[in-house]
């Protein structure tokens, strides 16, 4: 008995390996669902989720070189004089995530929510994608928008991703929130790449698959396993949904150092994600505000999200008014001088 055992996490262990290195160096492809019964459950939660929060005031489909992004948007006619917001969501869980945010989100700001491209969700992906290309689509996203700063906030992997575009793009930046970014701030460990790979094994029980994204995000399994839509849905695309995504780029020591817009981390006391690497990171920023929130999980987001509204709020805010008292003084230096062309 044993020696079955021992050979069957030496079988589990080789297993994972392939696969860690199939996800990293040899998977590109077009995003797609196995099976259309898998689609219809990942979509049924979907909808059932975008149908409990306030409806959108528009929506846009976005042409990319690399696809179709589909983008929610919520605005507010009060807020011509702050930055809008974009939004990105942790991996397999789209614009759905923010159900419980958006109320406080949309109260002083023009909300975008991006359903991202290579990712389950609604944009179509076309190309497949090579490293790089996430700040490349997303700018040109963004562009097409027609926004020319924004308050930009991602969790998990989508904030790994767009630490790196906000690095390449900082034009564009505003402010940058990262809640939980994966990789952007630490290399995963191997213990964390070993339960992200037995949680996407499809050949494993649910039970199996239920504890190792337990140990990933130090939530429970019975909360993974619940009935809950999100967790539905985010489970069903774990098992339904074949992505390529490559890894979001470490950002250097000066990097890091280099940043000079305005940055929030907002990092689990918990997660195995991100941990104290993250944290010595992230302190490097020079305009940063870094918090470790106690008691929450890689679901921070979600767990704290009026006290982590309130915090951004404010946040937003300050940049928003220097900003414009930036703008106006300049406003009155050049009428003065048009004042005194006059004279």
């Amino acid at each position: 008995m044993k020696r079955f055992f021992i050979f069957l996490w030496i079988f589990i262990s080789v297993l994972c390996i392939i696969y860690t290195f199939k996800w990293l160096f040899f998977t590109k492809h077009i995003w797609h669902f196995k099976t259309s019964a898998g689609k219809l459950e990942y979509f049924k939660y979907y909808e059932e989720i975008m149908k409990s929060i306030p409806s959108p005031t528009s929506t846009h489909q976005i042409e990319t070189a690399w696809g179709d992004v589909f983008i929610y948007e919520w605005r507010n006619q009060n807020a011509k004089d702050f930055s809008p917001i974009i939004l990105l969501s942790g991996h397999s869980s789209g614009t759905p995530m923010w159900s419980e945010n958006l109320e406080y989100f949309t109260k002083n700001h023009t909300v975008f929510a991006i359903d991202t491209l290579w990712d389950v969700w609604k944009s179509i992906q076309n190309v497949p994608l090579e490293s790089g290309d996430d700040s490349l689509w997303l700018a040109e996203t963004v562009n097409k928008l027609w926004i020319s700063k924004a308050h930009f906030v991602g969790h998990s992997f989508w904030a790994g991703y767009l630490a790196n575009f906000a690095v390449k793009n900082p034009e564009k930046v505003e402010s940058l929130t990262l809640l939980e970014p994966a990789i952007a701030l630490n290399s995963l460990s191997f213990k964390t790449m070993f339960w992200a790979t037995i949680s996407s094994i499809w050949l494993f029980p649910e039970s199996w698959k239920n504890y190792a994204l337990a140990q990933i995000s130090w939530e429970s399994s019975e909360n993974i396993s619940s009935e809950n839509p999100l967790a539905q849905m985010i489970k069903v695309a774990s098992t339904e949904f074949s992505s390529s995504l490559p890894s979001p780029k470490t950002l250097s020591t000066e990097e890091l150092k280099n940043i000079n817009f305005p940055v929030y981390v907002a990092l689990s006391d918990k997660s195995a994600i991100t941990g104290k690497a993250a944290l010595e990171s992230a302190k490097l920023i020079p305009n940063a505000t870094v918090k470790v929130w106690e008691n929450t999980t890689h679901s921070l987001p979600m767990e704290v999200k009026e006290e982590l509204s309130k915090e951004l709020e404010i946040f937003w805010k300050k940049i928003d008014f220097t900003k414009n008292k930036i703008q106006f003084s300049k406003y009155l230096l050049n009428y003065k001088k048009w004042k005194n062309l006059q004279i």
